[in-house]
């Protein structure tokens, strides 16, 4: 299907565009805040740690891409890191995931709307919003469930991987967590616990969902632009 403008564009593509607290966010969550992973080469996280301290991470786009595309390699092997996957494809996992069942025809678009819907229900229960389809809720809703992955995994015994409400409501008191800093960067322990005690979807999990709203905004400022020039020749 064809639309006025684009809402597939490519990862690294998307990546460029993006603002500066969104990338520190994927940043975080590569680098798993800074410390560094197994999975993840030391030089590049040096790299990726300088260009977040100069606020230049869109330079490295490519490089951010590559890195999102490897742990998905990993999730779908289940045994290693793999030399990664496309964008598309590391989605699809997630969606399956997460208890969806993602259509041969699906675009990348349809594929993130089905992370984000059912992840709402897996991660958070009753206490998932539902009115965050909603363009003005989309963006705080992503980082609830974001912030919920992260700091709750221990308490769920690997919510990345096997999940579950009960869980995740529990470990939050019934309440949604209020969104103060940028998505992932939720603190050193909450990174650490869900590394020990979950597989490659501790990271492409929250990936889809921060690209996800990435590609949302994007979009959304794309169509206001369309939108005006429209305007601008009547």
């Amino acid at each position: 299907m064809e639309f006025v403008v684009p809402r597939a564009r490519p990862l690294a593509e998307l990546l460029r565009g993006a603002s500066a607290a969104d990338l520190n966010a994927l940043a975080d969550l590569i680098t798993d805040n800074g410390k560094g992973r197994v999975a993840l080469d030391s030089s590049v996280k040096a790299r990726i740690l300088s260009h977040k301290a100069k606020g230049s991470l869109h330079s490295i786009a490519q490089v951010l891409a590559a890195e999102i595309s490897a742990f998905g390699g990993n999730s779908i092997a289940n045994l290693f890191r793999s030399s990664g996957v496309s964008y598309l494809e590391l989605a699809t996992d997630v969606a399956k995931k997460v208890g969806g069942k993602p259509a041969a025809t699906d675009d990348i678009y349809d594929i993130e709307d089905i992370v984000i819907n059912l992840a709402g229900p897996k991660y958070l229960g009753k206490n998932a919003p539902k009115d965050h389809l909603d363009n003005a809720a989309m963006a705080a809703y992503i980082g609830q469930l974001m912030t919920a992955l992260l700091i709750n995994a221990g308490n769920a015994a690997g919510i990345a991987s096997a999940g579950g409400a009960a869980g995740i409501a529990s470990a939050i008191g019934g309440r949604l967590v209020t969104l103060v800093a940028p998505p992932v960067a939720v603190g050193v322990a909450g990174a650490t616990i869900i590394q020990a005690t979950a597989p490659a979807f501790r990271i492409t999990i929250p990936a889809v969902l921060q690209v996800a709203k990435i590609r949302r905004t994007r979009f959304n400022a794309d169509f206001a632009a369309y939108t005006e020039k429209l305007r601008a020749c009547m």
